[in-house]
């Protein structure tokens, strides 16, 4: 019995009473930092040879520009390539308790940082075009004019005399496999729609426009039968003031950035009430967004108001997959292809189901055969605000759309 005892007194933890926490907290660290050491030496740095260059957001409250804050962190290095991960600037969900953008949990100013994302067709954010929002940065228009719905839209050339179509597919970024499929399967003049509250948001946008599509944002709009049929915690509603609708649309445009423009998801009660509409549109106006409605509602104020507020938008012409079965999306393409030799464009949206992007990765496999041209949204929301002139031959000059009036 006495051996044993000894020996437990030898082998038994040390009385942690004892032991300073500093030192305790300071080995753990350098344990933590010598394997990170250990990593890198064996595997090699993962970030090497990658140039972060970093943009500044003044805190909430402070006049200095972004570019003077751009100049301050970067210098006059025009050379730098663009950043692509956010940093410091977690948006956060609806009823997490948020701080605040620009102030720390004690009420401190201070810096958030946001990084530019490479596509195909130029960086996203572009520093003249964000500012500070609840969620991340809010799109704004620039000093001189630009606006993100004209500097992040897929270029595309004038539409000239050939039929052209544009596809939207929404519900992205909720699940990876039909996400990845969109992105990669589906042409580049596509443009891709994502759901606000995804996970990973803008990873998921920056991988949509590094592959050539334009991408859009949804807002979450009061259906005839909410709650029981709800479009989400920060969704729009008719019976809500005006000044929450424009904190939940400044969350929503937070969220990411490289959008060209938003979508409903939605919203048949919403887009019917003209007073509730007002405000919202005025702001995507004002911060030079455009806005597509899919057209799921008929009864819809949207035309008065988009029109009185001076808003770039128009409408689908069909929801291609409503019912979601091979043959009824056949046959929605080809309403696509008449409207479009009628009126010289067409618009179709539908939702990402699996049977969708495999109907729409066969149809645009063949559609420059059949004589028609695939273009991305933005081209033919252009054409239909007048902005971009349509070449048609003089016979066809009465089919023309002028406008989103339809």
């Amino acid at each position: 019995m006495a051996i044993s005892i000894s020996l437990l007194d030898k082998f038994s933890m040390p009385d942690l009473s004892r032991v300073n926490p500093h030192k305790l907290g300071a080995g753990v660290l350098g344990g933590v930092l010598l394997l990170g050491l250990v990593r890198i030496l064996v595997f090699g740095d993962p970030h090497a040879g990658q140039v972060e260059y970093v943009l500044a957001i003044p805190p909430v409250g402070q006049t200095a520009s972004l570019a003077e804050h751009l100049r301050a962190e970067n210098g006059h290095d025009e050379t730098a390539p663009p950043i692509i991960q956010i940093a410091g600037h977690e948006p956060r969900l609806p009823g997490v308790d948020d701080p605040g953008v620009g102030h720390n949990a004690h009420g401190a100013n201070q810096h958030a940082t946001i990084t530019l994302a490479s596509s195909s067709h130029g960086p996203a954010p572009d520093a003249a075009l964000v500012e500070p929002g609840p969620g991340g940065v809010l799109p704004i228009i620039a000093a001189d004019g630009r606006r993100p719905a004209d500097v992040y839209a897929r270029p595309s050339k004038p539409l000239g005399t050939t039929p052209s179509i544009a596809l939207i597919v929404g519900g992205l970024g909720l699940k990876k496999s039909t996400t990845l499929a969109a992105i990669n399967d589906l042409p580049p003049q596509v443009t891709l729609s994502f759901v606000p509250y995804t996970r990973d948001l803008q990873d998921w946008i920056n991988q949509a426009r590094a592959a050539g599509h334009e991408v859009m944002l949804e807002l979450p709009m009061e259906p005839f039968d909410y709650p029981q049929n709800d479009p989400g915690p920060q969704t729009l509603l008719a019976t809500v003031s005006a000044a929450e609708n424009t904190r939940r649309l400044e969350w929503l445009l937070s969220r990411a950035w490289g959008y060209f423009a938003v979508t409903n998801y939605m919203g048949s009660k919403f887009t019917a009430s003209e007073s509730a509409l007002a405000p919202v549109l005025r702001q995507l106006r004002q911060r030079g967004v455009d806005f597509i409605y899919d057209g799921e509602a008929r009864r819809s104020s949207l035309s008065n108001v988009a029109n009185t507020e001076h808003l770039r938008w128009t409408t689908a012409d069909r929801i291609i997959d409503a019912e979601p079965s091979s043959t009824a999306i056949d046959e929605q393409l080809l309403h696509l292809e008449a409207i479009a030799i009628q009126n010289g464009t067409a618009l179709g949206a539908g939702f990402s189901w699996p049977i969708t992007m495999d109907r729409l990765k066969s149809w645009t496999e063949t559609v420059n055969m059949k004589g028609y041209e695939l273009v991305p949204a933005s081209a033919v929301l252009n054409a239909r605000n007048g902005n971009v002139q349509v070449e048609r031959p003089a016979e066809k000059t009465s089919h023309m759309v002028a406008s989103s009036s339809h």
